[in-house]
């Protein structure tokens, strides 16, 4: 249950500290004073997305905190999933600042936002005459039966999903092997195909830049014959009188050896003369190798597009054009192997299928059960609700895959009067009718434990007399499973309440604040006598809303 709210700088509330109790929790006060805020401040603590807008003027960062006590075994365990510890207390804050910056804490801990709307999902269940979009949403209704249907549908969707991870792990394998008869002869045709070209081409790595290299060669062969026959000319007519001097300078040379810097002079210089030698042999060498071959020109120029076609295939080197060759090979050889191997997979994924039908089965007819017990339920709690003629209904239709919800598709219909066809939600329920409907639905689930605080924004929207203490009867018999915080204008349902806030909102120095406080015996009197006679309260008023408050604390359960 939610035991405190702490609010600070949030809209019109600067600073308020308002504790909740057990039981229903009336929030009083004139329209605009500021009850809402109180409400949308605990969503924004609870993980809902807010902008800047929300922070005080003036004031650089907004922050809330909230404090929960005597927590289900539910969100115990999501505590311990996310990491956090617990000791049957949840303490969760969250800031904004101007910058748009923020941060969560979840006692004590930093947390994420996904992990606060996994919390907020068990802790609290909120709704306003304006924000029944989940309750008219059709995809939510299979959630909220299989919440309502229990342990039984959570084993057997389990077990689905176990089955489905098999079914996976199954097409994987088979998808290795090529899929089905037509999809795999298709691909061992492309594989023979592709692996067939690699390997003729018998690619060797580096064979590129030795081709690239000699098409240089090649195409330059007249320039280079040319001068390298220039120079090798050069080199010829004056080699004898170069060699012979270069031989008279180191003898020279060598007569002072003894010392080490003229040694390592002769040295350098007897290296020249080798070096110019080789040189000389290297260019002839290369001269003779440079005349134009048009038919190996041809044969490297062709080589290199084909080289240049495999890569642009199959990668964007030949290291990685024989890496997918080898592969290619490895997996036709699998396939053309593996038809033992297929049929075997394909078996096993029939039985798989047909386990998964028999569980898809078993989880629709517990459905169904279920259905018919809500159905059961709803209509009576409507007929409570002063809808004595309204009928609803749970359609179901079946899809044709089976997923780990199972094949159901679920749809809430409604029929508000007698002689009027069930449709959806959408289609049928005016706003005090969809009012009604969700106390029937939210009195049913809080049996079932659903949340552990329930949020009622004006659920007796539409709702006036008689009608409306049912629904103050409906809020109190609801305290019996959940914490119940409900902003009201009907007297009749403010007279159940056990504890009542009331808000107020007062002008300051120019600026407007607003305000919560506890009321107290005769507060919560004159606060209930308020509603309906205003501020100019009277005996008549005032003894009307005793008595009024005295019938409902004696009234039995519905």
């Amino acid at each position: 249950m939610l035991q405190t709210l702490k609010i600070e700088n949030f809209a019109l509330i600067e600073n308020a500290s308002i504790d909740f109790e057990k039981g229903l929790n009336i929030l009083l006060g004139e329209t605009g004073a500021g009850k809402s805020l109180i409400f949308k401040s605990l969503l924004f603590v609870l993980g809902a997305k807010m902008d800047r807008s929300i922070i005080r003027s003036g004031k650089d960062t907004v922050r809330v905190q909230a404090l929960f006590s005597d927590l289900s075994q539910e969100v115990e365990s999501l505590l311990s999933e996310c990491g956090f510890e617990c000791e049957n207390e949840l303490l969760i804050v969250r800031t904004l600042g101007q910058d748009g910056k923020g941060q969560i804490r979840v006692n004590g801990m930093i947390a994420t936002s996904a992990m606060l709307k996994q919390l907020a999902s068990v802790l609290v269940d909120f709704y306003t005459q304006h924000e029944s979009v989940d309750m008219l949403n059709t995809k939510n209704h299979l959630a909220m039966l299989d919440k309502f249907a229990g342990e039984g549908v959570r084993k057997l969707k389990d077990d689905l999903s176990i089955l489905l991870q098999q079914m996976n792990e199954i097409n994987k394998k088979i998808k290795t092997l090529g899929g089905d008869e037509h999809e795999r002869e298709r691909l061992i045709s492309l594989l023979k195909f592709q692996n067939d070209e690699i390997e003729q081409a018998n690619l060797e790595i580096g064979e590129d830049e030795k081709i690239k290299d000699r098409l240089k060669v090649l195409n330059n062969s007249e320039k280079i014959f040319n001068a390298i026959s220039n120079c090798e000319m050069l080199l010829s007519d004056n080699a004898d009188s170069v060699a012979n001097q270069l031989q008279e300078i180191s003898s020279q040379l060598a007569s002072l050896s003894s010392i080490d810097q003229i040694s390592s002079f002769k040295e350098r210089l007897d290296s020249v003369r080798y070096e110019l030698d080789d040189i000389l042999d290297g260019l002839v060498d290369m001269k003779d190798q440079t005349y134009f071959d048009q038919h190996e020109f041809d044969f490297l120029d062709q080589r290199s597009d084909l080289i240049k076609s495999l890569c642009r295939k199959y990668g964007g080197s030949i290291e990685k054009v024989l890496e997918f060759g080898h592969k290619a090979k490895r997996q036709l050889e699998l396939l053309e192997d593996g038809e033992f191997e297929l049929e075997k997979l394909e078996l096993q994924k029939k039985s798989v299928l047909d386990q998964m039908r028999v569980v898809a089965n078993k989880l629709s007819d517990l459905r169904k059960q279920t259905a018919l017990i809500i159905e059961d339920k709803v209509e009576k709690e409507l007929k409570q609700l002063g809808m004595k003629s309204s009928k609803f209904q749970v359609e179901f239709k079946l899809f044709e895959q089976i997923s780990s919800n199972g094949q159901d598709d679920v749809k809430f219909n409604f029929s508000a009067n007698a002689g009027q066809e069930v449709k959806s939600l959408a289609k049928t329920a005016s706003g005090g009718e969809l009012s009604r409907f969700m106390l029937a639905i939210k009195n049913i689930f809080a049996q079932n434990g659903a949340t552990s605080t329930l949020l009622f924004d004006e659920i007796d929207a539409g709702i006036s007399g008689e009608t409306g203490k049912i629904v103050g009867q409906k809020l109190k018999n609801i305290t019996k499973f959940s914490q119940v915080l409900c902003i009201t204008h009907l007297p009749q349902v403010a007279a159940f309440g056990d504890n009542f806030i009331n808000v107020s909102k007062t002008e300051k120095n120019g600026q407007t604040f607003s305000q919560a406080k506890i009321l107290q015996g005769d507060e919560i009197v004159q606060a209930v006598a308020k509603i309906t006679g205003g501020n100019n309260l009277s005996d008549i008023a005032i003894s009307h809303a005793r008595e009024m408050m005295k019938e409902a604390q004696s009234c039995l359960p519905l």
